[in-house]
């Protein structure tokens, strides 16, 4: 068997769906607003199907006004379920290949094939390819109906050819053809001279500006009088862009501080700071063209000056960097970043957030954040990324790991480090790391931990298999792989439970306390978690100095934050959120959407200004400088987020509302204005 083809009439339809059959290879699936779609009529396909086939493949293609992003859905007699996510460009044919390896739960975000965008996988921690009994495929709700054709659905034993048909996406600045916007750049000579003569305003302003002013924004702080009846205007900033209104003793490094109110950053100078960050600034935020080359204009050479463009070797492009050069020469980093430090703080920003460019951190004077990489991994991990934390292996990377903050601990500009970013392990809730190691037939020395731990808890055999309900011999027995754990008592899962949270605190303490010794000076940030899942992920948080979070909302869960700060005896920051706009030139709008970009500003305003309202979060960074590429970035993403276009453009209302939203944010945080109570109005997202 190498393909068993699913016709349409293989499939159960959802109330609202139709399903209009072209021929017993293609179908076209007619989705409303709400989304939805259609699923596998039970025992189509057989089960040895399933476990001999390597791959879901399908032909699809659709007229959307933006990015498609089709589910597909598979499940198993467990109940357990996982999802694969796959975004699909407008009006491009596109195979859609789903290796069915990836079942086994074990990673978050597929490998890019041909002319697709992102894949991610969504569900329970894995689903078992020998029992599998559902399979749908559906889209995810949008502002209109969806159309979209299918052919020659299949189970494939290996990958198909791809689909790559000529088909410029692209013009040579990187914005999309046949789609029109009011402030897309016409051509390269007008994108050269609304540079230049910024570049021009830029330089004269900051020349002008004077050395060590008190305002190291270049904006007001706010207009409304305190108790003292003097202006928050009248306090200014200091250089390290804290807030001369409150002042702390001062340590000469960044500290947190909490005055019987609020939490907040203090600056080495001692002065109250609520970070306003931005994340990612910098020249480029390249796409990939491996895979995609058929859908490209033709690319300026490196020999032609345009070096700095390629990436990666050559797998990636920055139209970004293509444009700066074309604009300013062979000198354009430096003109960049004289222009970018000059927007941030025309704009407000007084913090460079993660991922920020090296240069421009070095160059800049703003405080920043800072990102560690490689966090400590073991050769076999557990599930995902979590590692085997009790082996000695862990223990070597984590002082390895520690080691990179020793030439950072006396820079004063520095804020904090982040440890790492959204631990891939935590994206599924409810996950149960003991039970995984238990099902595994991996030694691991975490397993080893369990199984002394249940041994100085129960002494004997009899009394764990009177506690679980089981039937073992021996505690050595609990090494080999166990299945049948759904008959379990209560105690099972308990003790589970409880190992859970003994893993997990070994998994932040241990790299976070060799991190403060090797780095006394600097705030550890936490590892910016997508989401807390449970309250298990809170274990060893306390190591922090800040609990971080990664909150895509239209504004921060004040009960949440409030309880983590509660429970950690830490304040809370934001270390991304964004929002994307259907207005403009890119077909996909990020995980929070708006429909216009002056409604995208009011959304910014008003995240920020109830963020300073909360008096456990001393922070929220912005995701990111850059649009993303519209063809995608490494991974596929290609989200209209930015502050700035490809063209190096900022997006006017964006800006300032921005500007705003900094002004105001010391005065609400002291509760001297009302916080900005136009909510936004969400539209359906094209987030993967």
């Amino acid at each position: 068997m190498d393909s068993v083809l699913l016709s349409c009439q293989a499939f159960e339809t959802e109330d609202r769906i139709r399903v209009a059959a072209a021929s017993a290879s293609e179908f076209r699936l007619i989705v409303p607003p709400e989304g939805g779609g259609i699923r596998l009529r039970a025992g189509t396909v057989s089960s040895s199907v399933w476990t001999a086939s390597e791959f879901v493949v399908a032909d699809v293609y659709h007229e959307c006004h933006d990015v498609l992003v089709l589910l597909f859905g598979f499940g198993d007699q467990e109940g357990r379920s996982i999802t694969y996510h796959v975004g699909i460009l407008p009006k491009l044919p596109t195979t859609v290949c789903l290796p069915l390896k990836h079942l086994d739960g074990e990673k978050l975000f597929l490998s890019r094939y041909p002319g697709t965008l992102q894949t991610v996988l969504r569900g329970d921690a894995r689903v078992d390819r020998h029992s599998i009994n559902t399979f749908s495929i559906a889209t995810i709700p949008s502002t209109t109906d969806r159309s979209v054709k299918i052919s020659n659905l299949r189970l494939n034993v290996n990958e198909p050819e791809f689909k790559r048909e000529r088909q410029v996406y692209i013009d040579r600045m990187g914005q999309m053809v046949g789609r029109e916007w009011s402030w897309k750049t016409a051509d390269e000579q007008e994108l050269a001279s609304r540079l230049q003569a910024e570049r021009a305003e830029a330089a004269a302003a900051l020349e002008g500006a004077a050395e060590g002013k008190a305002a190291l924004l270049g904006i007001k702080a706010g207009t409304q009088a305190l108790e003292s009846s003097r202006n928050l205007e009248d306090f200014g900033f200091g250089k390290y862009g804290g807030w001369r209104g409150k002042a702390f003793k001062p340590t000469g490094y960044f500290r947190t501080a909490h005055d019987g109110s609020n939490w907040w950053f203090v600056d080495p100078d001692g002065f109250a700071l609520f970070s306003a960050g931005m994340d990612c600034i910098g020249p480029a935020s390249p796409m990939r063209i491996t895979g995609m080359e058929h859908l490209l204009p033709e690319l300026p050479k490196p020999e032609e000056g345009f070096g700095d463009a390629w990436m990666r070797g050559g797998a990636e492009f920055s139209f970004e960097v293509a444009n700066l050069i074309r604009a300013f020469g062979a000198d354009w980093r430096r003109d960049w970043t004289s222009l970018t430090e000059f927007r941030l703080r025309h704009f407000g920003f007084n913090t460079i957030g993660n991922w920020s460019d090296a240069g421009f951190i070095r160059d800049s004077t703003l405080p920043y954040v800072y990102p560690l990489t490689d966090f400590p991994s073991t050769e076999r991990t557990i599930f995902r990324d979590f590692p085997d934390v009790f082996s000695p292996e862990y223990e070597r990377g984590s002082k390895d790991f520690a080691q990179q903050l020793v030439p950072l601990r006396e820079d004063r500009r520095m804020i904090g480090y982040f440890m790492r970013n959204e631990p891939h392990w935590a994206f599924v809730e409810g996950l149960d790391l003991t039970r995984l190691m238990l099902e595994s037939s991996v030694r691991f020395v975490s397993k080893e931990r369990f199984v002394e731990w249940l041994g100085v808890k129960y002494e004997t055999m009899e009394r764990l298999n009177a506690a679980w309900g089981s039937d073992y011999e021996s505690f050595h027995q609990l090494y080999e792989p166990v299945q049948a754990m759904a008959s379990f008592r209560e105690a099972y899962r308990e003790d589970c439970s409880a190992f859970n949270r003994i893993l997990i605190r070994r998994y932040v303490e241990l790299p976070a306390r060799l991190c403060k010794e090797a780095d006394p000076n600097h705030l550890n940030l936490g590892m910016r978690y997508a989401w807390v899942s449970s309250d298990e992920v809170l274990d060893g948080c306390e190591w922090f100095d800040v609990f971080s979070l990664n909150c895509y909302q239209f504004a921060p869960d004040r009960e949440q934050i409030a309880e983590i700060a509660v429970k950690l005896n830490r304040p809370v920051m934001i270390g991304e959120y964004h929002f994307g706009s259907a207005e403009g030139g890119l077909p996909a709008y990020g995980i929070r959407a708006i429909a216009t970009q002056r409604e995208r500003g009011d959304a910014y305003r008003y995240y920020v200004e109830q963020a300073a309202s909360i008096p456990e979060l001393i922070g929220v960074h912005y995701f990111q400088w850059n649009d993303q590429p519209a063809l995608g970035r490494f991974d596929g993403e290609n989200y209209q987020i930015g502050m700035v276009d490809v063209c190096n453009q900022p997006y006017a209302d964006f800006a300032v509302a921005a500007r705003t939203a900094h002004e105001r944010m010391y005065a609400v945080r002291i509760g001297a204005v009302p916080t900005f109570d136009c909510q936004p109005r969400e539209i359906p997202k094209t987030g993967f």
